[in-house]
């Protein structure tokens, strides 16, 4: 009779290589959505424990990027949700996402379109009003008085 331990040792060695390959990826999302701290650590760890049992029973997708950006960003609102956000963003939550996929961990538009299943003129028309208003925020720059 096999061992049953060590198939699911196997499985596990098998994660893991996803953890390793996608961690870095998945926490600097967490960080730019919830700020380096103990709350990205949260969302970040979240995401590798929800995905675990789907991907044991062969139920996440072949494009396990995919799958493990959708459970970020998934963990990462209800971290958000469940402590209340403390800053006055000028972004709404949806996009924050857009921002930091593509400015912040610069993901290629077709993959963030696959992430946030939306085409990708509707992305590049989300980016451009990011872009507008994240420049009518700033605050205007005194020019020099000539003279």
């Amino acid at each position: 009779m096999p061992d049953p331990l060590s198939s699911e040792a196997a499985a596990a060695a098998g994660f893991t290589g996803y953890i390793e390959q996608y961690s870095g990826t998945i926490y600097a999302l967490s960080c730019l959505l919830l700020e380096k701290g103990a709350r990205a650590d949260q969302a970040t760890t979240a995401t590798f424990a929800a995905l675990y049992e789907p991907w044991l029973k062969g139920s996440i997708p072949s494009d396990f990027s995919l799958a493990a950006y959708r459970e970020c960003i998934r963990q990462c609102s209800l971290v958000a949700q469940d402590r209340g956000r403390c800053s006055s963003a000028l972004l709404t939550w949806e996009d924050q996402i857009a921002s930091a996929l593509w400015y912040g961990i610069q993901l290629p538009l077709p993959e963030i379109s696959l992430i946030l299943q939306r085409s990708v003129p509707e992305l590049k028309a989300q980016l451009r009003g990011i872009r507008e208003q994240m420049a009518a925020a700033r605050p205007a720059v005194p020019r020099p008085s000539a003279g």
